[in-house]
């Protein structure tokens, strides 16, 4: 039984991002180390596990990993009709974990952090399963989460129905 509210997508928008990043072998590869077309369905399940609708980091975390947080904020509901709605996908990387390895990741330059935004702004930007038209990229910010983790935050907004016929 689903049980519809005004701010269904509060909760629907992350939870489709994340299942997008989740079945992609690029990304998957690069949460959990692992050459792209080597990504098996085990691999994608334990980069489920760093993927989060909700943006946290403990402190005392030791394990050098990446991270990925999805949310959403309404930062502006226009009339009865229509609202805008912000997705923010944080990638969070450990500072021991940026460096790719070469013989792993053959040809692909840069760091890991920075790859994780490229392939998952190619899954996200311009996708028109949130809202109503396609999801655009607005901005790219880079910053830290401690001294442990660097992250970019990548906002996309869309506009969404406001006010449906809920029963």
């Amino acid at each position: 039984m689903s049980i519809l509210t005004y701010l269904d997508e509060v909760v629907r928008y992350p939870n489709e991002a994340i299942r997008l990043i989740g079945e992609d072998k690029y990304c998957a590869g690069l949460l959990v180390n692992k050459a792209f077309d080597e990504v098996t369905d085990a691999d994608k399940d334990i980069a489920y596990d760093r993927m989060f609708d909700y943006q946290f980091v403990t402190a005392t975390t030791t394990e050098t990993s990446a991270y990925v947080f999805c949310e959403v904020d309404i930062p502006r509901v226009e009339n009865r009709t229509i609202k805008d709605v912000a997705l923010y996908v944080t990638i969070a990387c450990h500072k021991d974990f940026m460096k790719l390895d070469r013989k792993i990741f053959k040809g692909i330059i840069g760091n890991r952090r920075d790859n994780l935004v490229r392939f998952i702004d190619k899954l996200l930007n311009f996708s028109d399963l949130f809202g109503i038209g396609a999801l655009s990229l607005r901005s790219v910010k880079t910053g830290t989460l401690s001294d442990k983790f660097t992250i970019r935050e990548l906002e996309y907004r869309v506009p969404d129905f406001n006010m449906r016929t809920i029963k």
